[in-house]
């Protein structure tokens, strides 16, 4: 029961973000009048949906102010053309942590501009880490990303006010406008075009962990292939929920162990510092549910810290440090419209880091698989009470049937080429990996479950491999029978509260905000459901004035 609610608890890495970087739908506003494009309030602001929860800051960590005249400007100098000859500017449907935008010469020529927002990562060097990782993986690992144009990672040191990336205008389309269309066959062979690049990225091995950027953006030298160097990393973990202003080790690392370190390190300094622990995405919390602790957070890293050396890999190879694209989903990439397989090129390089092999590991998002875990090469099995089940039990079925028919092919296609990446896949499904995934978001939710899995961890102890290579050492810690009732009760609530969220979301079926978003037109409607849901579900918890003042203080969905 413990693990099948702990898996739910880190699908959050699963989950594809919205795209960060170009998309070839429709774009949301355009202005055709030289040097007037700084008076369109759209251009700066996040216009593609309304968020549910804490709105104004959303909105508020989503707005640039900056001189679109400028940027119009450095475009149309990066192509050979001066600003009187930039016909267009139309702005891509906004990203979580970037504005795109899509620059049109009078000659035709388009070209893409790209500003961070200011929760998209650190000032500097976000910009200086993706801009490195797009020169090295196009032109070193032999991977179709979009060649850069022009770029700043100062923005107080340019006359556009921000930091920004100009590069060429990717071909093809979207792999998600034509994946609905294409059958297992043809969704199959873009697995494997997909595979291949993978193999690719393993060409370079690296010696340290975190991002890469140009040797000369760093104030250390660690060169790598001349030009280049690994630095502190720009992964979505070491910024998100709050963690973008924190002070802790964000590396680079040296090994493996020393980078599984820092990440509990990490999550122990923000519990300490933060003013208000982040709202769990998974859970609903309040009088009947458990209660967020930091004391409890804080116990379940310190015992994270002492047992994670003995749950990294014993086969050293699938910890090796490689650099990876951090979000393959369908919007990221772009195909032949005619020829799927043949990827014309890859985008939104932000925030990739130079992780473990294991880490790496999981399968892409673009195949849209999300159902039970998956291991070994057997095929999945057809439910034999198909025949019983009513029409919409069997399309459901039918559908994760040859979703599950997908993923087992790209496991099979993974082993027979490119062995070291599947054994990586493979230790992801152990209760080592599954230890170590859990722990690193902690800071948002889960201390009640991870506890739950150390207790458990005590009767495992033994069969960990490496506990195994060590020598068989004692676990480095021990619950009381008391302590050990009081996780078990604090588990079950924590259970509890997500099986409420689960319900919420159940309820709300298509409309349910996905991170928090809605379309601005179901925004009203989707808030007037939130708060019917609310009152359905925190009546009969909430026994007291004082339960139901509690339930509205920790309800997620507030304006």
């Amino acid at each position: 029961m413990i693990r099948k609610f702990a898996s739910r608890l880190t699908r959050r890495e699963s989950i594809p973000s919205p795209s960060n970087g170009p998309s070839s739908t429709k774009v949301s506003r355009s202005r055709s009048v030289h040097t007037g494009w700084n008076t369109d309030p759209d251009l700066f602001r996040y216009t593609r949906g309304r968020f549910v929860s804490n709105e104004a800051h959303e909105m508020a960590i989503r707005q640039v102010n900056f001189n679109m005249n400028e940027l119009a400007k450095r475009v149309a100098e990066s192509v050979g053309s001066t600003l009187t000859q930039c016909a267009r500017v139309e702005k891509f449907p906004d990203g979580m942590f970037n504005k795109a935008f899509l620059f049109t010469m009078q000659d035709g020529t388009q070209v893409v501009g790209k500003i961070p927002n200011p929760n998209a990562g650190r000032a500097y060097y976000t910009t200086a880490s993706e801009v490195a990782t797009m020169d090295f993986v196009r032109n070193h690992l032999g991977t179709p990303a979009p060649r850069v144009l022009d770029w700043s990672s100062k923005a107080t040191e340019n006359p556009v006010g921000a930091e920004y990336i100009i590069m060429e205008m990717v071909t093809g389309v979207q792999l998600k406008t034509i994946w609905p269309r294409l059958d297992i066959r043809e969704r199959f062979e873009v697995a494997k075009s997909i595979s291949r690049y993978q193999k690719a990225w393993m060409s370079t091995l690296f010696t340290q962990y975190g991002s890469l950027y140009y040797l000369s953006d760093l104030d250390y030298t660690n060169p790598i292939m001349h030009r280049f160097a690994v630095g502190p990393s720009t992964g979505r973990e070491f910024l998100d929920d709050g963690r973008i202003v924190m002070e802790f080790d964000r590396g680079p690392w040296n090994s493996v162990e020393q980078y599984k370190l820092a990440v509990g390190r990490r999550e122990i300094a923000c519990v300490q510092n933060m003013s208000h622990l982040p709202q769990s995405p998974l859970s609903l919390y309040g009088p009947g549910t458990y209660n967020p602790s930091r004391s409890k957070k804080i116990a379940s890293l310190r015992n994270y810290l002492r047992v994670v050396k003995y749950l990294l890999p014993v086969d050293k190879s699938i910890s090796s440090a490689f650099l990876w694209h951090p979000d393959l989903h369908s919007e990221n990439i772009f195909v032949h419209p005619e020829r799927p397989s043949e990827v014309l090129g890859i985008i939104d390089w932000q925030s990739s880091e130079i992780m473990p092999l294991f880490d790496h590991a999981r399968q892409p998002y673009f195949l849209d698989y999300n159902g039970p875990s998956m291991t070994g090469l057997d095929p999945p099995v057809f439910p034999e009470n198909f025949d019983q089940l009513d029409p919409a039990e069997q399309a459901a079925a039918q559908s994760l049937y040859l979703k599950m028919s997908l993923s087992a092919l790209y496991r099979r296609f993974t082993c027979a080429t490119n062995e070291r990446l599947f054994r990586a896949m493979e230790f992801r499904q152990t209760p080592s990996f599954e230890m170590m995934l859990f722990a690193q978001n902690i800071l948002v939710d889960g201390e009640a479950l991870y506890r739950s899995r150390m207790l458990e961890l005590e009767d495992e102890w033994s069969t960990l491999p490496g506990v195994q290579a060590a020598g068989n050492p004692p676990i480095p810690f021990h619950f009381s029978a008391g302590e050990a009732n009081a996780i078990e009760e604090d588990a079950a609530g924590a259970i509890k509260a997500m099986e409420l969220m689960q319900s919420l979301r159940q309820s709300l079926g298509n409309l349910w905000p996905e991170k928090g978003v809605v379309s601005p037109g179901q925004y009203d409607e989707v808030k007037t459901l939130l708060d019917q849901a609310k009152a359905e579900i925190v009546g009969p918890l909430a026994h007291s004035e004082k339960d139901r003042m509690a339930w509205e203080k920790s309800w997620p969905y507030h304006g």
